[in-house]
């Protein structure tokens, strides 16, 4: 790998980084999505058994409040740039063979 290409890494996670940081500030206290579909669907807010249990519910870890959704952002970038990292060395070992 040139030098240029892991400057230029660098400095797309660095972006990543900061877009993490600042998106629980900058973002919509009103935002669409599942809650709106699940209004307009009529499904009753007082259900009591969830399918799957939320690793991180409403995207954010309580104990550390809004250090907490920096942090879980944070995470979800290292965990989606691993996996295409993953992906990536997998199709260019396919390549290879």
């Amino acid at each position: 790998m040139e030098k240029r290409d892991k400057t230029l890494i660098i400095i797309a996670i660095a972006i990543c980084v900061v877009i993490c940081c600042l998106s629980p500030f900058i973002a919509s206290g009103d935002p669409d999505g599942l809650e709106k579909s699940a209004e307009d669907a009529a499904v009753p807010e007082n259900v009591t058994k969830e399918v799957v249990a939320s690793p991180f519910p409403d995207y954010t870890y309580e104990p550390l409040a809004a250090i907490g959704e920096v942090g879980v952002l944070i995470l979800g970038v290292l965990l989606t740039l691993l996996c295409g990292l993953a992906i990536g060395k997998l199709v260019q070992k396919k390549k290879l063979s």
